[in-house]
């Protein structure tokens, strides 16, 4: 399994916000492919499967046959003086159907194996999706912690401008208002920090999470990426081999077909008792059935159009995934270009106008609203550019997801 997170952090602002220690990334994924209740089952059907395989080469047990002939008749058959007596055993030669049994059995196999492999890279996209939530929600809490400070400061600011009659009560009375509203909005965060965390923690059957926060930072810069060549990479995703492993079983299921129409010999073979004459003698003969050796002809029609289906599907479910992966990098593009214009141009032309208007504010040029919303602006730019890198690392996991390719593996080959 390859999916990977890229944690590092890299901005200028944000760098003064802590980077987490805590669950790293690939601790979390490792403890769900160990631990995912539903993967546990796969082995029970791969143990099922190999049972049913190692059955199918068990072959036609042979037939003890016991046959006793003129007894208890009239004349000279009367009584037993005459009777004979046969003592034979009996086989079904099918060791080229066996095989073919066999075959059928063990392919599915790899049905299941590959069925699991889906499963593995589901479970780890999901994974990773919810250590990403617990991520954004730390690094929520941190801008919305910092809000309730600059809202604690403003307001004693303002509580001096009102003493000195720089400034209406009524501008720490909203001030008041502004700083309940910040604190409200810590709590809401903290409870969506709470979800987030037990819905992690249950990726690998943890009813309560035993991890604090998680090991990270969204800041990560976005790694840059090939359209052309993830598109291409779609084809080793397993969701397409499962469509190639049913391929192989209607083949083999086939081949099956084909042999158990053919001829199967049964040969007999025994000694006979001859009361008459006091002596033995051995006895032989062969069996082959009749009729025409394309009896499964139906059958193997049907096979070969079940055959056909799953290549049609394959077809198509790689041309939807190809698709989902060139909508998915657009977005990514998109949002590589607005993370870095909120990172160098927006956010700190904001911070200098909150620091400009606060100034202003002090001297009596710009009423409180004004301060109020450039605090607000700077805010709400810092929440975009967290989304945004929220948005980019997602559609990162969602393509590494359909490609295969670690997200250190698309950056690299990207120069």
């Amino acid at each position: 399994m390859s999916l990977s997170l890229c944690l590092d952090t890299s901005i200028s602002w944000a760098q003064e916000s802590p980077v987490y220690r805590g669950l790293t990334f690939e601790q979390a994924v490792m403890q769900s492919l160990q631990s995912h209740l539903e993967l546990a089952g796969y082995s029970y059907q791969l143990e099922s499967a190999n049972a049913q395989a190692a059955q199918a080469a068990v072959g036609p047990r042979p037939e003890l046959r016991l046959q006793v002939e003129d007894v208890a008749g009239t004349g000279d058959f009367n009584g037993v003086e005459s009777a004979q007596t046969t003592l034979g055993i009996t086989w079904l030669f099918q060791s080229n159907v066996i095989d073919k049994r066999v075959e059928a059995a063990r392919i599915q196999t790899s049905v299941i194996e590959t069925q699991r492999q889906v499963l593995e890279l589901d479970v780890a996209a999901n994974t990773a999706r919810y250590f990403l939530q617990a991520m954004a929600q730390q690094e929520r809490m941190v801008l919305a912690m910092d809000a309730v400070e600059q809202a604690q400061e403003a307001l004693v600011d303002i509580r001096r401008q009102v003493s000195v009659g720089k400034v209406p009560q009524a501008d720490a009375s909203r001030a008041e208002a502004e700083l309940e509203r910040r604190r409200l909005a810590v709590e809401d965060i903290g409870h969506e920090l709470q979800v987030s965390r037990h819905r992690l923690a249950a990726q690998w059957g943890e009813r309560t999470p035993g991890f604090g926060a998680v090991d990270g930072s969204l800041s990560a810069p976005v790694p840059a990426i090939d359209i052309a060549r993830l598109r291409s990479e779609v084809s080793g995703n397993p969701n397409l081999a499962v469509f190639l492993s049913r391929e192989r079983v209607a083949e083999a299921e086939i081949a099956l077909a084909r042999a158990e129409a053919g001829i199967q010999w049964k040969i007999d073979a025994g000694i006979r008792r001859l009361e008459s004459v006091d002596d033995y003698s051995l006895v032989a003969g062969v069996s082959i059935p009749l009729g025409r050796r394309d009896r499964n002809k139906n059958k193997v029609a049907a096979l070969m159009a079940e055959q056909n289906r799953y290549r049609a599907e394959r077809d198509a479910k790689a041309l939807e995934m190809e698709t989902q992966v060139y909508v998915m990098a657009q977005e990514l593009l998109h949002s590589r270009h607005v993370a870095e214009a909120l990172e160098v141009k927006i956010i700190p032309s904001l911070q200098r106008a909150l620091t400009d208007t606060r100034s202003a504010y002090r001297q009596g040029k710009y009423s409180y609203y004004e301060l109020a919303a450039a605090q607000q602006d700077l805010i709400e730019a810092r929440l975009s550019y967290l989304e945004t890198q929220y948005r980019a690392h997602l559609n990162l996991i969602e393509i590494e997801k359909l490609t295969g390719l670690s997200l250190a593996a698309i950056s690299e080959n990207v120069k």
